[in-house]
């Protein structure tokens, strides 16, 4: 679980602030890279970021090797924090549109996944989801 935390974090960051580090051996590597991860607080790591993720990764770490964890409790931090950041469920994912842009004409108002996402530093910005991520009219790529 905390290792998934680690990956939100580097969806939001790009990178992680062990990446890149050097050593000798693989073993010396590798424990440089828990050293890292182990000192960097995670204040730090998600400075700038809601809260949730914080929450969850001190849930994480609090958790004992045979603890059960409250699935349900980080399912919900997330949950919350989706609806607090005006999103709405609305079955249309990323891997969805992708199918879709060989049917979608040059003149149509869609905007390709990538440059949805690499022109936006805060991804977690209700505004860059409230963009139409379909054509305005779905009955010409086959949808509705």
């Amino acid at each position: 679980l905390e290792s998934l935390g680690y990956v939100l974090m580097y969806f939001n960051l790009g990178s992680l602030p062990w990446q890149g580090l050097k050593a000798a051996t693989k073993r010396q590597k590798y424990e440089r890279i828990s050293e890292k991860k182990m000192s960097t607080p995670i204040e730090v790591l998600c400075k700038g970021y809601p809260s949730e993720f914080a929450t969850y990764l001190n849930f994480c770490r609090s958790l004992r090797f045979d603890d059960k964890p409250d699935y349900s409790y980080l399912r919900q931090l997330f949950r919350n924090l989706f609806h607090r950041q005006g999103f709405s469920y609305d079955y249309v994912f990323d891997w969805n549109m992708l199918k879709f842009v060989s049917n979608v004409s040059a003149t149509s108002d869609f905007i390709p996944f990538a440059t949805l996402i690499f022109s936006s530093l805060d991804l977690l910005s209700p505004e860059v989801y409230t963009r139409s991520l379909l054509p305005t009219n779905l009955k010409s790529v086959g949808i509705g």
